[in-house]
């Protein structure tokens, strides 16, 4: 079982990837043109980093809702897999002493157990460096968010500096650092038309890499499979970076791809990203062809790009709404 995902997106007035001190992130592309290559030293993009933090923050809110075991840290949503076990205390983890001993011996043991013990661990992956050491690959994987090229004063996309004030009110014989906190202070934004993409293989969900065997029953693994489908809806309009709580970007989805196949056993292909022009018409012939070779199941379900068509055992169903295609992938992977 299979999946991937192609988005394109309009986002405004964003702050994205304010992961430096000094500034928004800004990082050298190459485009094809119709005048040939063109270098753009300074694009703004963010990384895949912050998109796979987001979607594991999703990830969590949604297993929460579903009854899905979650490990302490995953439960509020700290990235940390696995943390040595000599540096833990229960006023870290903020659990019962019951629940910390659990916790403590738990990421210790192999990795059938840990797969037990939560789902971000069995999707996103961990590693253990003290004791035994153990490694789970990630199941799920993030190309960067990219501009896609735009002609406008040369740029793919546009930023600016932006000044804003902290205001507090006055208060007598006002300490000098106080009075530094109500100084001026800059901030990057950015616009601009963008795209990811991201690939997961939903068939090893619940199995052990080192034992093959099979960890989760039929209910939970297919609770799992949802919710992390589900975990992307969020990401659509762009809540997958730093500033929200200031610069929720002003987003709106243009082009959006969710392909998937219950028979496959193999890998999907990462998918071609968005900001090429030609990408749809490249992934269809990319994701046919898989259909093809593997003689298995291949669904596309497409928003604001692709018409209806169907050869073989692949098809592509043109929908009307972005959120619609995720609950098309569900039910066609029956885990509805």
């Amino acid at each position: 079982m299979q999946f991937a995902l192609t988005v394109k997106l309009l986002a405004n007035m964003h702050d994205l990837n304010n992961e430096r001190a000094e500034e928004i992130r800004r990082i050298p592309l190459i485009y094809l043109t119709k005048d040939g290559f063109k270098l753009i030293e300074e694009a703004v993009a963010v990384s895949g980093v912050m998109l796979k933090h987001w979607h594991a923050v999703y990830l969590s809110e949604r297993a929460k809702s579903l009854g899905i075991k979650l490990c302490p840290l995953c439960e509020r949503g700290e990235a940390i897999r696995l943390p040595p076990a000599d540096a833990l205390t229960e006023e870290w983890l903020k659990v019962s002493r019951d629940r910390f001993n659990e916790y403590k011996e738990t990421i210790g043991k192999d990795e059938e157990e840990i797969i037990k013990m939560c789902i971000g661990e069995d999707v996103h992956g961990f590693l253990r460096t003290m004791g035994t050491p153990l490694r789970r690959e990630s199941l799920i994987k993030f190309s960067w968010l990219l501009p896609i090229y735009c002609p406008i004063e040369d740029m793919p996309t546009q930023f600016r500096v932006v000044q804003h004030t902290r205001n507090i009110r006055e208060v007598p014989k006002k300490p000098e650092a106080l009075a530094q906190m109500q100084m001026p202070y800059p901030r990057s934004y950015a616009e601009g038309i963008y795209g990811f993409t991201s690939v997961a293989n939903l068939g090893n969900i619940g199995i052990s890499f080192s034992s093959r065997r099979e960890i989760l029953d039929e209910n939970e693994k297919k609770k799992r499979i949802r919710a992390v489908i589900e975990s992307f809806i969020p990401m659509l309009t762009g809540a997958c970076g730093a500033s929200l709580a200031r610069a929720l970007p002003a987003a709106k989805p243009l082009e959006v791809i969710v392909i998937v196949s219950k028979e496959a056993k193999i890998s999907f292909p990462a998918p071609v990203h968005p900001m090429y022009e030609e990408y749809f018409e490249l992934n269809k012939g990319i994701f046919e062809g898989f259909s093809k070779v593997f003689n298995v199941d291949v669904r596309m379900y497409a928003y604001g790009v692709g018409k209806n068509e169907v050869e073989g055992k692949f098809a592509i169903e043109s929908i009307e709404n972005p959120v619609e295609a995720f609950a098309k992938a569900i039910s066609h992977l029956n885990l509805d």
